[in-house]
């Protein structure tokens, strides 16, 4: 799954996603949106849920990932509203989830 451009961007949905959008890869120089980690973004009664998943379950990164995430959520969230982060692995993270951006920022033609 990648950001919905339907969802609007003064959401709080479309606000975490346009945040998570400035979150990196740091292996790949991709955003995790781009890099299709994340697995959705839903406004809860309690706050934000977002699923995001790593490459790998021992991703040397991941702890990196999440606590970049978890800045850029609060960042963004209402007061009285926070944002958790909740690793999922399935299903498992694929290169075929890279957004087609991703792709040819990769193939170095974006």
């Amino acid at each position: 799954m990648t950001a919905d451009t339907r969802i609007p961007a003064d959401t709080p949905v479309g606000k975490a996603w346009m945040a998570l959008d400035r979150v990196f890869d740091p292996e790949t120089d991709l955003s995790v949106v781009e890099m299709g980690l994340v697995y959705g973004v839903e406004d809860t009664a309690d706050g934000l849920l977002v699923l995001l998943s790593l490459t790998h379950p021992s991703c040397p990164m991941g702890g990196l990932i999440v606590e970049q995430a978890q800045e850029a959520l609060a960042a963004v969230a209402a007061p009285g509203r926070p944002a958790r982060i909740e690793l999922t692995f399935e299903p498992p993270w694929t290169p075929d989830r890279i957004t087609e951006e991703g792709r040819r920022r990769l193939a170095g033609t974006g």
